[in-house]
């Protein structure tokens, strides 16, 4: 969830980020931050450090489509997002597909 928080946080100002900012906007200790910066630059979402700062820069244009619109979703859905993050292994697929199901509305 955290990992999370800081992917959108940086995608969202689009400016370089230390572990010393995102502890500072998070609340968090400067070696989390750290660890999640780095494995986030490890996974393909952020540019390699410069000075020891992080930028939104995934490798592919895939990626950056798919962070897009998991932003998207986020915003409109959070607590669907949430509750896909924190289920059990089986419940996510469902749940996954529940958050994208387009519905009609009811005509009363």
């Amino acid at each position: 969830m955290l990992q999370l928080e800081i992917l959108l946080l940086i995608r969202e100002r689009g400016e370089q980020w230390t572990s010393s900012s995102i502890a500072h906007e998070l609340r968090i200790t400067d070696q989390s931050a750290a660890l999640h910066l780095h494995d986030l630059h490890l996974r393909g979402l952020l540019g390699p450090p410069a000075d020891g700062a992080y930028g939104f820069a995934p490798k592919t244009a895939e990626l950056r489509g798919l962070v897009d619109e998991l932003a998207a979703c986020y915003a409109a859905t959070r607590y669907t997002v949430i509750n896909l993050i924190f289920s059990e292994p089986g419940d996510s697929a469902r749940t996954l597909a529940e958050a994208f199901r387009f519905r009609k509305k009811r005509e009363d």
